[in-house]
């Protein structure tokens, strides 16, 4: 039987968020946000979990784990300077077939995207949560213009998690550091297999709920939900 590890990233400072305190560890309702997720992977099928952080917020995230009796989480690992460098020092210790990289800014996941994730990875390298644009989206042309809106029924937004064949997203990843790819570029990890082999994740439905709170507008929102 396939076994599968989540990898949660909790490395960010969250800038945007305007805080002293990083955003995945600010309290909402006596609980920190990065929890939340936690909690939800612990109570799936997952097997195993892998956090990842920033150096300085190792012994910090040790003691949420604890309080929130977080068994499946077998490593807390420091990230690195940027997101790809995070995955691959969360990759090392996952032990899974399957991996689901999932944002610890990202609290309300449901177990039902998790579930379908899964599934979805039986006949799918890649697989990663979706939701449908609302918006009418237009771009702006050189001149401050605006050009013609652009046909949104085919366009979706990308949530987390991201999942994949461990095996194929650690080749991925190395093939991309010894061609020295540009990582500041790709911007999620469903990217690094597409420029390292030509390959699509498979969209499963996402959920408006499972918002990234990135601004103080965000976090307000959330404080209104839990």
């Amino acid at each position: 039987m396939m076994k599968t590890t989540a990898i949660v990233l909790a490395a960010g400072k969250g800038s945007r968020m305007k805080s002293n305190t990083p955003k995945q560890f600010i309290g909402v309702k006596g609980k920190p946000i990065i929890a939340y997720s936690l909690e939800t992977f612990e109570k799936s099928s997952v097997d195993q979990i892998v956090l990842v952080t920033s150096e300085d917020n190792i012994d910090r995230c040790n003691s949420i784990v604890k309080n929130f009796n977080i068994e499946k989480c077998s490593d807390i690992v420091a990230g690195g300077s940027e997101r790809a460098l995070s995955v691959c020092n969360g990759l090392k210790k996952a032990t899974g077939d399957y991996v689901l990289i999932h944002d610890g800014a990202r609290p309300l996941v449901s177990s039902r995207i998790i579930k379908d994730t899964i599934e979805a990875l039986k006949d799918h390298p890649a697989v990663v949560a979706v939701v449908p644009v609302k918006d009418t989206i237009r771009q702006i042309g050189e001149n401050g213009e605006l050009k013609d809106a652009i046909e949104r029924s085919s366009l979706f937004g990308m949530q987390t998690p991201q999942a994949f064949w461990r095996e194929k997203i650690i080749e991925a990843y190395d093939k991309l550091f010894k061609e020295n790819a540009d990582f500041s570029k790709i911007t999620d990890d469903v990217m690094v297999l597409e420029k390292a082999f030509g390959i699509h994740a498979f969209p499963v439905d996402g959920e408006e709920m499972n918002r990234k709170i990135t601004t103080p507008e965000d976090l307000a929102w959330l404080k209104s939900i839990v």
